[in-house]
């Protein structure tokens, strides 16, 4: 398992490599990548809290 400061290099690195791109992350996405480098969850955790935050959004749209 990395440390904690790896963690937040490796965290901190994907972040800029996406907004590189031009991909712009909400509050609420950094602060879940927040917790992945404070090793407060997991990246599997991480995955379920944007799938659950992605179907709901894909239910809202159908109502």
């Amino acid at each position: 398992m990395a440390s904690k400061e790896e963690m937040r290099k490796n965290v901190d690195s994907a972040i800029k490599v996406h907004e590189l791109e031009g991909f712009k992350f909400t509050e609420e996405e950094l602060a879940v990548f927040d917790r992945i480098a404070n090793i407060e969850i997991t990246t599997e955790e991480a995955r379920e809290i944007f799938r659950e935050k992605l179907a709901g959004k894909k239910e809202a749209e159908i109502v």
